[in-house]
């Protein structure tokens, strides 16, 4: 019998389970066993690291950058200026009266504008803040009555700490009333303004006056911007509840030249019993080409003299005092009244009295000349008065 080969019997015996298994009933799945997951061992504290300390250590900050500031309007330059239009330069203004002062001005928007009056000779007299617009300025005050004469008017642009930045002067003339200056008054006819004086010499003086305080006058010359005094003179004058002429002379010293200012004063400077009357004027030296010249003191101009009667006449001749003093008066028509010819001392005062003839009136011209009338040191002087009719005798009884 041939041997059997081992997988043909397990071939065999397992398609015989197939088909017995085929035709018995159907069998559960035989359930697996649940797994069983492995166990772990039990965990192990493992320690953290140490904790780092901050504190030790010093942590430089980096720099901060510093940023540009932001861009701020930058103000437009202003280039300051200022000027009075109103009044007109050299204009009267009547002590006591009220003023408007108007100007233009160009300025920075916290700037202001000022305004004062001053004397000849810097004295302030009145100071006020002008109302400004956009470019014009205006201010107001009423003028004091303490000083007549050359006076100015001062503008001024101030800034925001009261520095004057700009300003403008303009010469006015401060008038005197006497219709309406009061009982107290002071007014100066001579010198007259920019007249020439000579070192060495007397200035003459002249004027009205009303309730002098104490009855007295002082006459002075002032130089260096009129603020150093080099000749003084004071005297008494008379009582008089209305206004009367006054008249004086002062020398000037001969060291002295250039611009001056001649004053008359009475009462003390700022009280108000104070009056005063300036003038610019020029002094020149002796050895000028120009210090030359004649002036007539008395009468007057304008003065009332009586026919008949003595007619005292003086004033001044500069640098002729070795020459003589020629003295006219003549009518209207060109009748020679009166002549008279005098020398001058050493500060040049003349003097010569004139007797008029009885039988003469109205206008008459005093005409005073140094010097020959075709040479360069001739000079003269000239004023007008008026003669009334002499007295008419009373017949006796």
């Amino acid at each position: 019998m041939p041997k059997k080969h081992p997988v043909t019997v397990f071939l065999f015996l397992w398609i015989c389970s197939a088909l017995l298994a085929s035709c018995d009933s159907p069998q559960l799945p035989t359930p697996v066993p649940t797994a069983v997951l492995p166990t772990l061992p039990p965990p192990t504290n493992t320690p953290l690291p140490p904790t780092l300390d901050l504190s030790v250590f010093t942590v430089t900050p980096e720099p901060t950058a510093t940023l540009p500031p932001p861009p701020s309007a930058t103000p437009t330059p202003v280039n300051e200026a200022v000027l009075i239009t109103v009044p007109d330069e050299g204009a009267n203004i009547v002590l006591g009266s009220d003023i408007l002062v108007r100007g233009l001005a160009e300025r920075a928007p916290t700037d202001t504008v000022w305004l004062t009056l001053e004397a000849a000779n810097g004295r302030l007299l009145v100071e006020t803040q002008a109302v400004t617009g956009d470019t014009s300025w205006e201010a107001g005050f009423t003028v004091p009555p303490f000083v007549s004469g050359t006076g100015f008017l001062h503008a001024i642009v101030r800034d925001e700490a009261g520095n004057p930045v700009a300003e403008s002067k303009l010469r006015v003339n401060l008038v005197l009333d006497t219709e309406t200056a009061g009982d107290r008054w002071l007014a100066l006819s001579h010198p007259l303004r920019e007249e020439t004086a000579v070192a060495g010499f007397n200035l003459f003086f002249d004027g009205m006056v009303r309730n002098p305080t104490d009855n007295l006058i002082t006459i002075s010359v002032w130089t260096d911007n009129c603020q150093t005094r080099v000749a003084r003179q004071s005297f008494v004058l008379g009582t008089s509840t209305r206004g009367f002429y006054w008249q004086g002379f002062v020398v000037i010293p001969h060291t002295v030249s250039g611009p001056a200012c001649a004053i008359a004063h009475f009462g003390e400077p700022g009280t108000e019993n104070w009056r005063e009357a300036q003038q610019p004027i020029v002094i020149l030296p002796p050895d000028d080409e120009a210090a030359k010249g004649v002036r007539i003191g008395n009468p007057p101009a304008g003065s009332t003299v009586t026919a008949g009667q003595e007619l005292l006449l003086y004033g001044t001749a500069l640098n002729v005092s070795e020459g003589p003093v020629n003295v006219l008066v003549l009518l209207e028509n060109g009748r020679i009244i009166g002549q008279a010819t005098t020398v001058s001392d050493f500060w040049g005062y003349w003097e010569t009295p004139i007797l008029l003839p009885f039988d003469v009136e109205g206008s008459a011209e005093i005409i005073v000349s140094t010097g020959e009338p075709d040479s360069e040191e001739y000079a003269e002087a000239r004023t007008s008065i008026t003669i009334n009719p002499a007295p008419t005798p009373t017949p006796a009884p």
